[in-house]
């Protein structure tokens, strides 16, 4: 249904209705690189605007789909150690999130228009926010807090955060900055409260996760507009076809990371 409606509303605007005129602030600075025709984003033409940062974000679907084919036999088999790997509707979010990393982007690089190019940053605070309470929703069943409260504090917690950031992030405040408080927020839940989960399967989904972000990182900031991998005119497009698809590798190496809190290795 998420993909229905994602895919469905985006391909809508691009191909029938058309985009809102009004540029989104990122075409002073060249909007990551690859190249756009201005004119059409000042005409709100039909179609996409930069083609291999926008398509690339659909390996979103397949990460997606990892995600909820992984969480439907973890509860086939009953055996429920941890929320992620439960009927709750916490683990069924995390499909979402995943999915919408993705194709949130997709409204940015497909429109470079101001009106709609916020759901990027959007998607990005959706998954953030899904980091700190997930992980605060760890902590708090190692103090015994009962599920009940646990999923309001979890429910209420992360539909105010999210919307808090985005609300501060479209009065403009840069969403680097934003995104690294919300990190630093994780880190210190992670490690101080949460309890890192120690198995070596464990460590190492955390670790590929991590590594994976940090490499997305630094290609986002080699090929951003003027950089030393910048070329507009090329098929290969670091921010779309490195950044976008190792973030999604970070995605669900933390769900991997996550399935096996109290679980052993040779589980």
């Amino acid at each position: 249904m998420s993909l229905a409606i994602l895919m469905g509303a985006f391909l809508l605007f691009a191909y029938v209705i058309g985009w809102p005129i009004l540029p989104d602030g990122c075409i002073t600075q060249g909007c990551y690189c690859e190249y756009f025709s201005h004119a059409d984003v000042a005409n709100g033409a039909k179609g996409v605007r930069q083609h291999v940062n926008t398509w690339s974000n659909l390996y979103a679907i397949g990460t997606s789909f990892f995600v909820a084919w992984q969480l439907s036999r973890d509860r086939a088999s009953g055996a429920f150690p941890n929320i992620i790997r439960s009927a709750d509707p916490i683990a069924d979010l995390y499909v979402f999130v995943v999915l919408f990393l993705g194709l949130g982007s997709m409204w940015l690089h497909g429109s470079i228009a101001k009106q709609v190019s916020w759901i990027d940053g959007l998607s990005m605070y959706t998954f953030t926010g899904y980091l700190i309470f997930y992980t605060l929703n760890r902590w708090l069943v190692r103090t015994g807090m009962d599920a009940g409260t646990r999923s309001k504090i979890f429910w209420a917690g992360y539909a105010l955060t999210v919307g808090s950031f985005a609300t501060i992030s479209a009065s403009g405040v840069p969403s680097e900055i934003l995104i690294m408080i919300m990190v630093l927020i994780y880190f210190v839940l992670e490690f101080r409260f949460a309890g890192f989960i120690t198995t070596p399967r464990a460590r190492r989904y955390w670790t590929t996760g991590i590594a994976a972000i940090a490499i997305a990182t630094i290609f986002w900031q080699l090929s951003k507009t003027g950089g030393l991998l910048c070329d507009p005119h090329s098929w290969f497009q670091p921010h779309g076809l490195l950044w976008h698809t190792l973030a999604g590798v970070t995605a669900v190496m933390m769900y991997l990371y996550w399935r096996r809190e109290n679980v052993s290795d040779g589980q």
